[in-house]
């Protein structure tokens, strides 16, 4: 069956189901434990794939996890343990490696391809964090930590990557394991880390079995992602050989360098090494992605895989996260294999270069989908429902041209179409800011869109998804180019008949937390806003955050150099023009935009006179990772809004 045809029944049957029930709009707790799939190990033999289910128990604030092994020839499904987690198939497709959590963290178990007959394989108190098998079978190259924090000094050295936390993740080192008997042989013992909080990876084999692709960073502190280097481990003497031996920069997350045929590598870094760029695919140096003028990193979202000669890579396009076909010669065009109107949460390759992915629209939950060699695509699974009854908002894909000539893009959800001139907006800046929301079914979306808001996702000049030009748009720009655009889109929004002029809010975290802060120190335009967890002060924030990176992409090497120009992006030195009601929302925990900047925001605000106040989270970070801490978040966010003209939904609620 064609996709047009999956989609369009799949809609009517939902459809169908949402009109028989009595409906009713959603609430949060419906909206964090919407399920997921998001991840799929499909085996070598193509004939079961392994995919993982995410669902959440709200009475217990936890998140669970499980795993179904899928027939791909009927959808057919099992249940696999459920104390096991990130499964990988041997090369014969009869047993599969898991991790099980262990004293010191994680240990490797092998299983059947039922998930039966059992048999761990010691680390002798290490934590696995990575691993991968050997082409034949017989070996396992692991990434480990040692499970024990040796202790040490009372002091200890920060460097200009540690956050204000002084944060310090154990080293990882390279383990080779023997699958028949269990022993391990450590490979590296230098001093570089093999992965980091952003750069952990499975190895990559080579085919003949002698080395392993990695990525090491000096330390294994967060921000030295800047400086990771990818290396070949020879894995009889333990030799480490750059594979890129020139500078280059890859984003935190990127995806790792993998082995193909006779020794070929491909690996991922931006285009021209510079920071503000488009990263793109390299086949033993040939940059094989750059036709496509879009980004391999999508936000951390980015995956390759080779498919016998071809490799297959995941990036954003548009608002959609595709795969497409690369030739590592470079000399045929890239070819797109998935649709533009969903998203690839995740995929795996067979031996026979079927592929098996997991894919979602605004209006369908992730299921199960395999493309056959030849092109043949067909759903397997029907695994993921909602609950009766529920009313299902519609999200489209919403465009408009800017002042610059570019078409930009973004997602829009509609409340019921007889009130949607009369619904109230709410505008939501994303995180980044080189990062863009892809199109899949969101919890949330439902709940504003059901309770009668529309909701709008504008992907602004410095987003994923439009090509080199967006970031580099940027550069020195976090705040006005980005704001114009996303006011220019709101105004599209408006002439298009949704949402009521007079009642438009705006909310954000992160980055968009930043841009929020930015648009109500310098624009009266919205009613009320909520910026959680945002960068409110450039320079404070680059000196205390685990990943100063983020400045230095768009402000210069040396950033404090120039306070100046950090200041002049800075919503700090705006507050005396703030006029709309701000909630500020942070995490306590935060090492990635450190709250003191928001107390700093909060106090200059409220000693200018704006109605601003400030909620605390102890238990979270850079925001809630907890199902409590989110419904949380969120109530606050609606209750805040329905203070100043919003849509009192029951749920919102402020402390």
């Amino acid at each position: 069956m064609s996709y047009a045809r999956v989609v369009a029944a799949l809609a009517l049957a939902l459809g169908a189901t949402s009109v028989a029930a009595v409906a009713r709009p959603w609430t949060l707790v419906d909206a964090v434990t919407t399920p997921f799939m998001d991840d799929v190990q499909i085996s070598p033999d193509a004939r079961t794939a392994l995919v993982e289910i995410d669902r959440t128990d709200i009475t217990h604030n936890a998140f669970l996890t499980e795993y179904r092994a899928v027939a791909v020839a009927s959808g057919a499904s099992a249940l696999m343990p459920q104390d096991l987690n990130r499964p990988r198939w041997s090369p014969d497709s009869k047993s599969i490696a898991w991790l099980v959590a262990s004293k010191s963290g994680n240990a490797l178990l092998l299983t059947n391809a039922g998930g039966a007959r059992r048999r761990m394989l010691q680390s002798d108190g290490r934590n696995v964090i990575a691993f991968a098998w050997s082409p034949d079978g017989r070996s396992i190259a692991a990434i480990e930590t040692s499970g024990t924090i040796a202790a040490g000094s009372r002091l200890f050295w920060l460097t200009s990557e540690s956050d204000y936390r002084g944060t310090r993740p154990p080293r990882r080192s390279l383990w080779l394991v023997d699958v028949a008997t269990g022993t391990q042989r450590e490979i590296t013992r230098d001093q570089w880390s093999y992965g980091g909080p952003v750069t952990d990876h499975d190895p990559s084999w080579a085919s003949d079995g002698s080395r392993v692709a990695l990525v090491r960073q000096p330390t294994p502190v967060y921000g030295d992602f800047e400086h990771a280097q990818y290396v070949s481990v020879n894995l009889h003497d333990g030799r480490v050989t750059q594979i890129v031996n020139h500078p280059f920069f890859a984003y935190p997350a990127s995806a790792a360098p993998i082995f193909g045929r006779g020794g070929t590598i491909a690996y991922t870094h931006t285009w021209d090494g510079k920071l503000a760029s488009r990263e793109d695919a390299f086949v033993d140096g040939r940059d094989v992605s750059a036709a496509l003028d879009r980004d391999l990193w999508s936000c951390s979202n980015g995956s390759m895989a080779w498919q016998g000669d071809t490799l297959i890579a995941g990036m954003m396009d548009g608002s959609a996260i595709r795969l497409f076909a690369l030739d590592p010669t470079g000399s045929s065009a890239p070819k797109a294999l998935t649709p533009e109107d969903g998203s690839v949460v995740a995929s795996s390759i067979a031996r026979d270069g079927t592929i098996a992915y997991i894919w979602t629209t605004s209006q369908l939950l992730p299921e199960l989908y395999v493309r056959t060699p030849a092109g043949a695509t067909r759903q397997i699974t029907h695994l993921l429902q909602l609950p009766a009854g529920l009313t299902i908002a519609r999200t489209k894909y919403f465009t408009w041209p800017d002042s610059s000539g570019h078409r930009l893009h973004g997602q829009l959800t509609l409340p019921s179409p007889a009130t949607a001139s009369s619904a109230p907006l709410i505008v939501e800046p994303h995180g980044g800011p080189q990062c863009a929301t892809p199109i899949g079914f969101d919890g949330i979306g439902q709940y504003l869109g059901s309770n009668g808001y529309a909701w709008f996702r504008p992907d602004p000049p410095g987003s994923d998804g439009y090509g080199d030009w967006s970031y580099k748009a940027i550069v020195g720009n976090w705040g006005p180019l980005p704001m114009s655009a996303d006011l220019e889109g709101v105004d599209a929004v408006l002439a298009s008949g949704v949402g009521d002029p007079k009642r438009t809010f705006i909310e954000g975290g992160s980055y968009g937390g930043y841009l929020t802060s930015w648009i109500v120190t310098h624009s009266n335009r919205f009613r009320a806003a909520v910026a959680e967890v945002p960068v409110t002060d450039l320079g404070l924030d680059y000196a205390l955050s685990e990943s100063p990176n983020i400045t230095r992409r768009f402000f210069g090497d040396k950033p404090l150099l120039d306070p100046a120009a950090l200041a002049q992006q800075s919503p700090l030195d705006f507050v005396a023009q703030e006029r709309t009601p701000l909630l500020l929302i942070v995490g306590l925990r935060d090492t990635r935009a450190p709250y003191v900047q928001a107390i700093e925001f909060y106090k200059a605000l409220a000693e200018n006179g704006a109605t601003v106040q400030l909620l605390a989270d102890p238990k979270a970070g850079h925001g809630p990772d907890d199902p409590q801490g989110f419904v949380a978040w969120w109530s606050a966010t609606v209750a805040w809004f329905a203070r100043y003209g919003g849509i009192p939904i029951p749920d919102g609620k402020l402390p």
